[in-house]
């Protein structure tokens, strides 16, 4: 809980919760850009928001990206949500586009959640 000290903050942090509750934004989404770029620093300043990184690739380099919720208990590993069935089969391609390295084929089938 902080109390933001500058107008344009305020307006920005009241007008980011009630447009986007949960989900990320960009600041483009805002008619007053300069003061969302305000408001936004004060916010991320005071830890009312968190940043989302912007990912990029490498030119040349594939790139995969899994999400999923998991619970780590003192057991065994459960998937709670995002573990859907992997089909290798999507990912046949043409020779030019296929993988050449055996230990990133050996990664891509490998079953990355401990059973029961």
């Amino acid at each position: 809980m902080y109390n933001l000290k500058i107008s344009k903050s305020r307006a920005f942090f009241a007008e980011a919760n009630r447009r986007f509750p949960s989900l990320p934004f960009s600041l483009r989404a805002f008619e007053d850009t300069i003061g969302a770029k305000v408001g936004v620093k004060e916010c991320v300043d005071h830890e009312l928001m968190q940043e989302f990184p912007v990912l990029v690739e490498k030119d040349g380099e594939f790139v995969a990206h899994f999400k999923s919720t998991i619970a780590i208990l003192p057991r065994s590993t459960a998937v709670l949500a995002g573990a859907l069935p992997y089909d290798v089969s999507k990912l046949e391609a043409s020779a030019a586009h296929s993988i050449k390295n055996e230990e990133v084929k050996a990664l891509i089938t490998k079953d990355l959640w401990k059973k029961k």
